[in-house]
């Protein structure tokens, strides 16, 4: 019955590959990921920018909806 079983291959913590995290400007040998969740350190004007729209937008949309949602509700359950 041993020999029927199948070897699961498992990743260790040496396998793990860190060059893919390649923010900032280089100039320290710090190996972890600099940067927030959608703003990375070295990120040009317009990409903060344009970010920071997305955000200040979806906030007002968030808003708006919630108030509408309840209007909606106060009138039909009044």
């Amino acid at each position: 019955m041993s020999s029927d079983m199948k070897t699961i291959p498992l990743m260790d913590e040496q396998s793990v590959d860190d060059s893919s995290c390649s923010t900032g400007c280089g100039n320290c040998n710090s190996t972890g990921c600099a940067g927030g969740h959608i703003i990375k350190a070295g990120s040009s004007n317009d990409v903060v920018y344009m970010n920071l729209l997305f955000f200040v937008l979806f906030f007002i949309v968030m808003i708006v909806t919630s108030y509408l949602i309840l209007k909606i509700l106060t009138g039909i359950f009044q």
